[in-house]
């Protein structure tokens, strides 16, 4: 990738680690754990909820992923299967290891999960990225229900290496033409004589809008490789954006239930990327290696998080500990606690050593 104020040259130079999107991108995963609180929070007796905004961390996720995969690739030669081995690398070995400690649960000891029900085709599906519908809630959820989102990241992997093909002048408008064309093919299959079935349920699944927000982040991404127009806002402003872009995200969707979710959660999640995105086209963003360690292990925290909060439900309520409203503040404050220590072993230990030793092999 180019520098952003200068066209591209014929031999891209190192690309800039971009440290407040990865601070976004550790931001959205806890905000995703924020949410997951509710449910176990339920179990204990609390009634009240704080809103669905928080799973706007996962729009925030959809659109730095067409960022990075944009400015990643924009300008270096890549072929698709190239881009498929290193996106399988980074993904697969961390959620085939999640998956199967839940299925391992599933046949060993299924009264301790909360939601779960072994059905074959559907860990099948699970381990392929396929949607398919959970036997338990009936929503096209894997067996890791947070996986859900991976099955848009690998159908978004799948398209985008196609895009690969696609001569670099044409790329962006292609790109536009499908991402557009995807929610029109759903409305289209969604009156025909397949409609209900599990194919019907799966085509509904993959054109929908919210594959919108993986195009915004390369659209994204194509304003900071071809202009200087993200450096000109400058940190201050960027910073700004970024806080209007947060506090759409939390409150938009219940706000605006009547828009669809890449309304009311992309457009916030598109603001809090650019401005965290303006702020490191400008220099300004320090390194912590607090916020740079959440970043790094966000894929850990959020496949790891359910199992963490779930065996807290669990353990607080086999030990008939208070529910009272202060008690349930200690549990949050804990549990939210141990999944930031999973996550950063995990990563540790388990994510980056795969990645690493996967890498290796293919070079």
């Amino acid at each position: 990738m180019g520098h952003p104020g200068r066209p591209s040259q014929a031999t891209p130079s190192p690309i800039r680690e971009l440290i407040g999107v990865q601070y976004v991108r550790g931001l959205a995963a806890f905000l995703v754990v924020v949410y997951h609180l509710q449910p176990q929070l339920q179990h204990l007796g609390y009634t009240s909820g704080f809103g669905t905004g928080l799973a706007g961390g996962v729009d925030a996720f959809f659109v730095i992923s067409g960022l990075i995969m944009w400015i990643t690739t924009c300008d270096r030669p890549n072929s698709p299967t190239k881009f498929l081995n290193h996106r399988l690398v980074r993904i697969v070995p961390l959620y085939w290891i999640a998956t199967t400690i839940m299925v391992a649960v599933m046949a060993i000891a299924p009264a301790v999960l909360q939601t779960g029900r072994f059905d074959l085709n559907h860990v099948v599906a699970s381990y392929a990225f396929i949607a398919w519908p959970h036997p338990s809630t009936g929503l096209m959820e894997p067996v890791v229900i947070p996986g859900w989102t991976l099955n848009y990241e690998m159908f978004f992997y799948l398209v985008f290496s196609g895009l690969l093909l696609i001569g670099r002048s044409y790329r962006l408008v292609v790109a536009a033409l499908v991402f557009s064309a995807l929610p029109i093919i759903g409305l289209i299959a969604g009156v025909g004589p397949l409609r209900g079935t599990l194919f019907d349920r799966q085509i509904e699944f993959y054109t929908s809008s919210i594959m919108l927000e993986f195009f915004s982040g390369m659209l994204l991404g194509e304003f900071y490789a071809r202009t200087r127009m993200l450096q000109s806002i400058g940190p201050r402003y960027g910073l700004g954006v970024a806080g209007i872009g947060l506090i759409l995200l939390v409150v938009g969707a219940d706000m605006f239930p009547e828009f669809p979710r890449v309304v009311s959660r992309g457009i916030p999640a598109f603001l809090l990327v650019t401005g965290a995105l303006a702020c490191d086209s400008a220099g300004g963003v320090r390194r912590h290696w607090l916020p740079l360690l959440a970043g790094n292990a966000s894929y850990s925290l959020y496949l790891m998080h359910p199992f963490v909060l779930s065996a807290m439900s669990q353990l607080w309520r086999k030990l008939e500990l208070s529910t009272s409203i202060p008690a349930l503040w200690l549990f949050s404050s804990v549990s939210i606690a141990l999944c930031l220590v999973v996550a950063a072993l995990s990563f540790q230990l388990i994510e980056a050593p795969l990645i690493a030793f996967f890498r290796n092999r293919r070079t």
